[in-house]
């Protein structure tokens, strides 16, 4: 018994200072690098800006923690204080690339070059300043996508055991079906509105939930399957997979939308993108990943 309580107990002071390292280093980057035009602190604190908090949480302290976390994994030796630098080096790098996705998702942003009525939109601006939710969950949903992609990255198991190749075909497959998936996103709502006027011209809270389910529910499905076939990856089989399921996951979204719609006579389209009804979201969210977890559990 006391064996096993010093054990439980190194356990939790290595994860401890793992999960410090991670968020320590992801707050004096984020601070300083991410959001060094505006300010941070200010934004959390002295205007208690809901949308900061939105992204602060969404796209910095969930990210950083559940990478920080994945990283312990990599523990693989007998010598703790090996471990703890292995593990170590795991946060540092996951926390690094994340903040350089971030970094890229502002700079996309602006070279979109679009103006709203405070200026050329800027991503930074737009939540902190303008307080707009619907940008902070659109940063949300990227970290969404990034975190995703860079649970797959193992540089020990790159250099050890030769993966590389394995692991650069499983980003691209999911990068690709997910931004297949965001364009028909997107193609759809064009028919009426366009996804960037809602998130950043609009200001539309609603918007921004319906696209973060959306590209939740997408991601579940894509890493469930690369998941599901890891212990025998066949390019082709993986791909036909993730392309039925996706297919079958746009079908049953607007069945049940449309099944939904006629028995309460409800417009649920004209309810989030004409009456920004964050309701109305929420519930279109839960749909999407709901039927998304019938399907990752059907093909597990």
């Amino acid at each position: 018994m006391l064996d096993y309580f010093i054990f439980f107990l190194k356990d939790l002071s290595f994860s401890f200072v793992i999960l410090m390292v991670g968020f320590i280093l992801g707050w004096v980057i984020y601070n300083n690098l991410v959001l060094r035009d505006v300010s941070l602190k200010d934004a959390l604190f002295t205007k208690d800006n809901f949308a900061t908090w939105i992204e602060f949480i969404g796209a910095f302290v969930f990210p950083v923690l559940y990478l920080s976390s994945h990283a312990i994994k990599g523990a693989a030796s007998d010598n703790v204080f090996v471990d703890l630098a292995v593990c170590t080096g795991y946060t540092v790098f996951y926390v690094v690339i994340l903040t350089v996705l971030r970094l890229m998702s502002k700079t996309i942003v602006s070279l979109i070059n679009a103006e709203d009525g405070h200026g050329k939109v800027c991503l930074n601006k737009e939540i902190c300043e303008q307080k707009n939710i619907g940008a902070a969950l659109f940063s949300v949903t990227l970290s969404v996508i990034f975190v995703s992609l860079i649970k797959y990255i193992d540089f020990i198991a790159i250099i050890v055991d030769g993966v590389g190749a394995a692991i650069l075909i499983k980003l691209l497959l999911f990068l690709v079906f997910v931004l297949i998936a965001i364009v028909c996103y997107s193609v759809v709502l064009r028919r009426k509105t366009t996804l960037f006027k809602e998130l950043f011209i609009d200001n539309n809270a609603a918007a921004g939930i319906g696209l973060l389910g959306f590209v939740f529910a997408v991601q579940t499905i894509i890493t469930g399957i690369i998941d599901a076939y890891a212990s025998d990856f066949n390019l082709i089989t993986v791909a036909l997979v993730i392309a039925v399921c996706l297919v079958i996951y746009g079908i049953l979204s607007v069945l049940f939308k449309k099944i939904f719609t006629a028995i309460v006579k409800v417009d649920v389209w004209n309810e989030i993108y004409e009456q920004n009804n964050v309701g109305a979201a929420v519930g279109q969210a839960a749909l999407y990943v709901g039927i998304a977890m019938i399907i990752v559990n059907f093909i597990m």
